[in-house]
């Protein structure tokens, strides 16, 4: 299966997930750094105060490890679902392999009905990720190659 095919399977996912109930507003999977590697929103953000998908992610990631790392300083183990729930809305988080999945919803939301979308979801995603970050290093790699290559004398 090629990178393309696994990007766009996860997308196919992400729009499954956005779709399946009123009150979601973004669905992100960012990888153990923070870094975004796709999102699905039924909104744009505005780059009004500077809010961007990135940011989200970004910031969604630190949470989590942030979790991750209170939970085994407790002795708890590893986070199975972290929920952050705001006067406004909630963001749900859920380890995928070797990323996060993040969804952003609305106040009004089925907190069980967002948890079994994540646990049906998330060993899919997992399995998509795991091949599609093991090929970005050799595409970069491959990329980088190239472009030496090329601005050879």
């Amino acid at each position: 299966m090629s990178y393309s095919e696994d990007e766009l399977r996860l997308k196919k996912i992400l729009t499954t997930i956005i779709n399946s109930t009123s009150g979601l507003k973004y669905v992100i999977i960012i990888d153990d750094t923070g870094i975004t590697i796709l999102s699905q929103s039924k909104f744009k953000f505005s780059n009004e105060n500077g809010i961007s998908v990135e940011k989200i992610g970004a910031i969604g990631g630190a949470v989590f490890i942030a979790g991750e790392e209170q939970g085994q300083i407790l002795g708890y183990g590893k986070i199975d679902l972290q929920i952050t729930e705001y006067y406004g809305g909630m963001i749900f988080s859920a380890k995928v392999g070797k990323g996060v999945l993040c969804i952003i919803t609305d106040k009004n939301v089925q907190i069980g009905f967002i948890r079994a979308i994540m646990k049906k979801w998330a060993p899919q995603i997992a399995k998509i990720l795991h091949r599609y970050l093991q090929a970005e290093p050799k595409e970069i790699s491959k990329e980088i190659r190239e472009l030496f290559n090329q601005h050879v004398v």
